[in-house]
């Protein structure tokens, strides 16, 4: 259990709490439980409406704790891999999106907050914010780990060396590197220029705190990933993106779709991204674009 994610750990405490609300009810010792009894639940759970996602996640969370015979933990045992697959059958976990907003629309949002001393610290954070989630095409959590410390800047780029884990960090596997180059064309569109002003704007608010992003209003405090969440979601509804069916994580999605639309080769997609496997960007994020003159 020490090397579980906090994230993993959430949601496994959720599927244990029910677990053991099951147990007590049964009269059962929740730490020798048979495989019928692990089923069970996990037909109880099956039978509120609940989809493959959780079923799974309940299995892998039981296969912490039910140690069935000859040391065979419970989730793999062909009895509960096969309900959990029939689960999958009825009730499938699919893609959430089939279509993807057009970045464009966020684009020309952005235009309109020009950088200087007349935009405001608040859309200056969401305008930045932005700007790195479409260039790096990564999770809100990875934007949370962006610190000032494991950042270089100067005139042309700017890098960020990640070093804490990330959600997708394993064994031999860690996005460790971010680079951003600065965009000369047109520098109200230049993620380096709003680095460098950001940090400028911020340098007497931040104290000792090293985290990149802060809150604009006071006592500005490191941002938590939900409040990331809601500046991105924010700018996309003025795009007038529908924020009721697009989540901020859609982000990837979005641009992802574009650079493939683009011919960009899709080693370079995963690569920049942090995916190992092209199927999962053709399953999950290669979308459609959707036609915005409808």
């Amino acid at each position: 259990m020490q090397s579980w994610r906090s994230g993993t750990t959430t949601q496994y405490q959720t599927y244990h709490k029910k677990w053991e609300s099951f147990c007590c009810q049964r009269h059962i010792n929740p730490l020798q439980a048979t495989l019928q009894d692990g089923i069970n639940f996990l037909g109880d759970l099956f039978a509120t409406g609940v989809g493959y996602s959780c079923i799974n996640t309940a299995r892998s969370a039981l296969s912490a704790i039910i140690v069935l015979p000859g040391k065979v933990h419970f989730g793999s045992h062909p009895l509960v891999t096969g309900f959990v697959k029939g689960v999958f059958e009825t009730r499938p976990s699919l893609p959430r999106y089939k279509e993807i907003w057009d970045v464009n629309s966020v684009l020309k949002v952005l235009e309109t907050w020009t950088l200087g001393v007349e935009l405001s610290l608040r859309d200056m954070s969401w305008k930045l914010t932005m700007l790195i989630a479409l260039l790096s095409g990564q999770r809100v959590h990875t934007l949370k780990a962006l610190t000032l410390n494991s950042m270089t800047l100067t005139a042309n780029k700017c890098v960020f060396m990640i070093d804490t884990p990330l959600k997708t960090t394993w064994p031999g596997k860690h996005l460790g590197r971010i680079e951003f180059l600065a965009y000369g064309p047109d520098q109200n569109m230049c993620v380096v220029q709003h680095l460098q002003a950001y940090i400028d704007r911020t340098s007497h608010l931040r104290g000792e705190t090293d985290q990149l992003l802060i809150g604009y209003q006071k006592p500005h405090k490191p941002v938590s990933t939900n409040t990331i969440v809601c500046w991105l979601k924010n700018v996309m509804a003025k795009a007038g993106i529908d924020t009721s069916v697009y989540k901020a994580q859609s982000t990837r999605a979005a641009v992802t779709s574009v650079a493939k639309g683009k011919q960009v080769p899709i080693d370079t997609i995963l690569c920049t991204v942090g995916w190992s496997s092209e199927s999962t960007f053709v399953r999950f994020y290669d979308k459609p674009i959707q036609d915005t003159a409808k």
